[in-house]
């Protein structure tokens, strides 16, 4: 019989990350994930991914 359910992947994502941020910072990042059409998490990963190749 088959398994059930999602497959598993080899790079869990387990760790959830959490942060306040002020309205202004929210409506910002709300808009840019609209007009961009990505999700808060994907704005985050790319934005993360500019600082490691931009800053040593």
């Amino acid at each position: 019989m088959a398994k059930r359910g999602r497959p598993t992947v080899e790079d869990k994502k387990y760790i959830k990350v959490g942060f306040r941020v002020t309205e202004a910072e929210c409506d910002r990042l709300l808009a840019y994930c609209e007009k961009m059409n990505l999700t808060q998490a994907q704005v985050f990963k790319e934005a993360l991914e500019l600082l490691y190749k931009t800053k040593p």
